[in-house]
């Protein structure tokens, strides 16, 4: 086929090229395009970028023009700095090159190694001939083989699809994760080496995956290369049967081989030629009846879920033994047992005759997972057994309750419980879980209460009354219950009134009175309940009230109001009110916080005695959530408490606590107009925010509450990993936790003694002074850092606080972060000695070749630790430039000496490019002692691999099985830190 797409050449001066529009690398020489001195031609190239996210490049690109007798072009320049090859563009060049033909193949690369590629075609018009070259893949270091350069074949037909069909074997373990590829030769040219992805996992155990690829035709296929990367975390592939099918022709090959660095050739790919053609299939024997299950979980959120779900059936004749049931599903790209499945799995097993019960669940000792199973079918031939459950599987009432056995519908023992629960002033749109123990047993499911005696979803909303016929077990005489909820929904705070439980002719009555909420009470969502008769009658403490007038100033500055809601609670020396939300006031209809205005607002709270501190925010609900807050005022009685804030409370900090400013007491002014009085502090307020009240019981002496305040002095000392200095309106804060209060956040920069230029130096101590709330004997503090627009981070080695004549420290040798805080316990500073420690790693037969080192080491000892430390910061002593497989590399630094080695963590940094590491073994030596870890392992740019020292594996083990102790250790310790 021929096509007059391009242009022939005629002699006359050509158009400015590409080349003359960009500025040449000085490394990589382009003969200029001018006229020639030697024979050139014109070549029209279109480039054509995949529509994939971030699928563009900023070049520079180049490509090399190769005929079919391997006469080739130079290189040749394919970027404009004004043009980059953007997302899903088409680029076309005029370029003049040596003439070689009619081209058949090109080498086409990228050299922008901080963004990948994704390369759609290119196509190539000279000497009338119009030749496609198509890719379909990226050039990119972090995906596929890794490259930033394809060769490619051309064809002058169009591109055809290529149906591909894998079948993955029973010997195949895990999943395969290392990127596989295919390449397919026929009798009219070849297809570039193109990658099968998939959005499910692909290349499971005895897994079917089928894929569709557009490339280039091949004319009739003579042989195939497939095989895998052997970048992944599973590299071992059992590779059964592939199929390929092209326009009329279809091409079957049994290979049944394992593609592995380990296993069978230890080869990663296969060869496959039309001359072998594939065996044989057997004959596949007639079906046998199977066991179809089908298994419905509850439409409701739940905790984290597992798909390790197992299963025993037992039959009046035998039984089918436990199995996993994932390894039966019908349809293996799926997501088991999540909300609202419906799931399908088939189980091949003889006749075990008549169902006559199951056993169901999951074994969880972390007690992370609750599953809410709702029903369950298993057919049989012609027969069909019902299972209604309905039951929360949860270790968290003990380890036999994320099991559960049931019988057949038609065949259970269970009874009626009619359940009625009373909620008070607080409702909740959590998942209910309800457990009932008796004398002879327990109802060995946490019955859900989801569905109502009518059948509608169950609604605890506030002051309500809901009724449950639930079915469980005949218990006996109730003994106690346990009721709770997940914490799972917009409403978490739940004050459960009470319960009655009717089953037979029995009536049981369980009071609560309480809160099930993780911030009020005991702060749980559980609890046990005995019936009222078996335990003595329990009067509800009534808390004494008070009446609270508060006054809410907002600032005057553009943008200060809110649309949020506002809420607050209120701490003293007796109590603490519940949180309340500001909405009663006595101003009429007029919006809330708006900017420069005085809100007042009269409730009947608890009584907590002398105010000492208040919370207040807001839930960032609305259009205009940020609120520039600037004072508040508490009258209680004759007691009135003053609080500036001056301060944003925006999303990365929607509440503060406050406590009261003693001198703002002492400046109230208070104006009497004829019988009423008017009340100002802080700001004035707005001319239409006035309130004139009819008085209440105050008077001209108003009594000024004194808070108790003493100063703290704080030290903070920085380590040698601190930046030299930081930002001095870096936000950096400290709350102090004492055994009777807590002061509010302390900006470290509003209390600076010292000079504020040295704020943070390395290696420095920097020392602060506060007066505060006295928050008596100091049990914690927290420190931590508001900002979010900075990436420096801040390594603090230690903290004393002298308070009055007592001084208290807390050895804290962590780095913050941006938008953390971490929590710190009284502890003394170790003395700090450095030594010399010398690291030797040696490389696996996987690890990548190239000098970019940036790979992270801990230490942990008896003592204390180190920080992180970047190996390639420090001293190499074998001056390795280049490292490579199977090598020993060493390092030398100085750090504190942590004593005797307890364990090691090896990371690599998730921003940083470079080469992916593979090691054998790591060796420490500190002073006279070594200490050895076995690795076996690829290091993740997204994980930890936390070591413990070979010598702590029991002597008796032989080397072999010291390598695959090791090795399951780095796993089952291994903490995926999130992309």
């Amino acid at each position: 086929m021929s096509c007059c797409f391009g242009n022939n050449t005629n002699g006359t001066e050509p158009q400015k090229s590409i080349l003359e529009q960009s500025d040449l690398p000085l490394d990589q020489p382009i003969i200029p395009v001018t006229k020639p001195s030697d024979p050139k031609i014109e070549y029209s190239i279109t480039v054509k970028t995949g529509d994939f996210r971030n699928s563009g490049t900023n070049g520079p690109v180049y490509i090399n023009i190769f005929s079919r007798d391997n006469k080739q072009t130079e290189d040749l320049l394919l970027t404009a700095p004004d043009k980059p090859f953007t997302q899903s563009s088409t680029r076309k060049f005029q370029v003049y090159a040596t003439d070689i033909g009619k081209p058949q193949r090109i080498i086409i690369r990228h050299e922008d190694k901080s963004t990948g590629w994704y390369v759609d075609y290119i196509e190539i018009s000279v000497h009338n001939f119009l030749i496609r070259f198509v890719a379909n893949r990226w050039l990119n270091q972090l995906k596929n083989d890794r490259k930033l350069d394809i060769e490619l074949f051309g064809s002058e037909q169009p591109a055809v699809l290529y149906n591909i069909e894998i079948q993955t074997g029973d010997e195949q373990i895990e999943i395969l994760d290392s990127p596989v590829y295919m390449q397919i030769y026929g009798t009219t040219t070849t297809t570039p080496k193109f990658f099968l992805e998939s959005k499910n996992p692909s290349f499971k155990k005895d897994t079917l995956s089928k894929f569709s690829i557009s490339s280039n035709n091949v004319g009739e296929i003579e042989r195939i290369v497939i095989g895998h990367e052997g970048l992944g975390k599973v590299n071992d592939w059992y590779l059964k049967t592939l199929k390929v099918q092209m326009l009329g022709q279809q091409q079957e090959y049994v290979v049944d081989k394992w593609l592995s660095p380990t296993q069978g050739e230890q080869r990663l790919f296969v060869e496959l030629s039309k001359e072998k053609p594939p065996s044989p299939l057997p004959a596949p024997p007639p079906p046998s009846p199977k066991y179809i299950i089908t298994i419905q979980t509850g439409d409701v959120p739940q905790q984290e879920t597992t798909e390790n779900i197992e299963i025993t059936i037992r039959g009046s004749d035998e039984q089918i033994d436990k199995i996993l049931l994932k390894d039966y599903a019908k349809f293996n790209n799926e997501q088991l047992f999540q909300k609202g499945n419906v799931d399908e799995f088939e189980i091949d097993h003889t006749d075990i005759g008549n169902i006559e019960s199951i056993t169901i669940g999951f074994s969880d000792s972390q007690q992370n997972i609750a599953w809410l199973l709702e029903s369950i079918n298993i057919q049989y031939k012609e027969n069909t057994y019902h299972f209604q459950s309905q039951c929360w599987l949860s270790n968290r009432l003990g380890s036999n309750f994320s099991w559960v056995t049931i019988k057949p519908d038609e065949s259970n023992d269970d009874i009626n419980y009619k359940v009625t629960v009373v909620t008070g002033e607080s409702g909740i749109d959590a998942n209910v879980i309800l457990c009932i123990y008796g004398d002879d047993e327990t109802t060995t499911t946490n019955l859900a209460l989801k569905t109502t005696k009518d059948g509608s979803d169950a609604k605890f909303d506030r002051e309500s009354t809901v009724e449950f016929d639930l079915k469980a077990v005949d218990v006996g005489k109730i003994k106690k219950i346990n009721i709770g909820h997940d914490g799972k929904g917009s409403e978490q705070q739940w004050f459960l009134k009470s319960i009655k439980i009717e089953k037979n002719d029995e009536l049981y009555t369980f009071t609560a009175n309480r809160w099930l909420s993780e911030e009020k009470d005991d702060q749980k969502t559980f609890i046990d309940l005995l019936p009222d008769e078996q335990k003595p009658p329990t009067p509800v403490p009534i808390k004494d009230q008070a009446n609270y007038i508060i006054t809410i100033i907002t600032s005057s500055e553009k943008d200060a109001g809110t649309d949020s809601n506002v809420l607050m609670t209120i701490f003293g020396d007796k109590d603490q009110t519940k949180q309340f939300q500001l909405i009663n006031t006595k101003q009429g209809e007029k919006a809330l916080f708006e900017s420069g205005t005085t809100n007042e607002f009269e409730m009947e709270l608890d009584d907590v005695g002398n105010v000492n501190k208040i919370s207040i925010g807001h839930d960032g609900i609305g259009f205009q959530p940020n609120w520039n807050l600037e004072s508040v005022q508490i009258q209680k009685g004759s007691d009135i408490y003053n609080f500036v804030a001056k301060k944003v409370l925006d999303d990365s900090a929607t509440f503060i606590d406050l406590t009261p400013t003693s001198s703002s007491i002492k400046r109230q002014s208070i104006f009497f107009f004829s019988s009423s009085i008017v009340i100002f502090t802080g700001a004035t307020p707005s001319s239409e925010s006035i309130n004139i009240k009819t008085p209440r019981s105050i008077t001209p002496e108003q009594k000024s509450i004194t808070i108790k305040e003493i100063t703290y002095k704080i030290s903070i000392q920085t380590d040698s990993y601190q930046k030299d200095i930081m930002e001095d309106n870096a936000s950096f804060y400290m709350i102090i936790h004492g055994e009777n209060n807590q002061t509010q956040k302390l900006y470290l920069k509003d209390g600076l003694t010292s000079d504020k230029k040295i704020l943070f130096a390395k290696d420095e101590k920097t020392e602060f002074e506060f007066q505060t709330i006295d928050v008596g004997k100091i049990i914690k503090i927290i420190i931590g850092r508001d900002d979010s627009q900075t990436t420096d981070t801040w390594h603090v080695d230690n903290i004393t606080i002298k308070q009055n004549d007592e001084i208290i420290t807390f050895n804290a040798e962590q780095t913050i972060e941006p938008n953390s805080q971490i929590e710190l316990y009284p502890s003394t500073i170790p003395k700090k000695t450095e030594i010399t420690y010398k690291i030797i790693l040696k490389t696996g037969p996987y690890q990548e070749e190239g000098n970019d080192s940036n790979i992270y080491l801990t230490i942990f000892g008896q003592n204390s630790q180190t920080k992180k430390i970047p190996l390639n910061k420090t001293t190499k002593i074998n001056k390795k430039i280049i490292f490579k497989k199977d090598d020993t590399i060493e390092f030398e630094f100085k750090t504190n000496d942590v004593g005797k080695i307890s364990k090691v963590i090896l990371s690599q940094n998730l921003n940083e490019h470079g080469i992916r590491w593979h090691i054998d073994n790591l060796t420490i030596k500190q002073n006279n002692e070594t200490t050895t870890f076995n690795v076996k392992r690829k290091i993740e740019k997204y994980t930890e691999i936390v070591l413990v020292p070979s010598s702590l594996r029991k002597k008796s083990e032989t080397s072999q099985k010291l390598i695959k102790t090791s090795d399951s250790v780095s796993k089952v310790v291994v903490k995926i830190k999130g992309k």
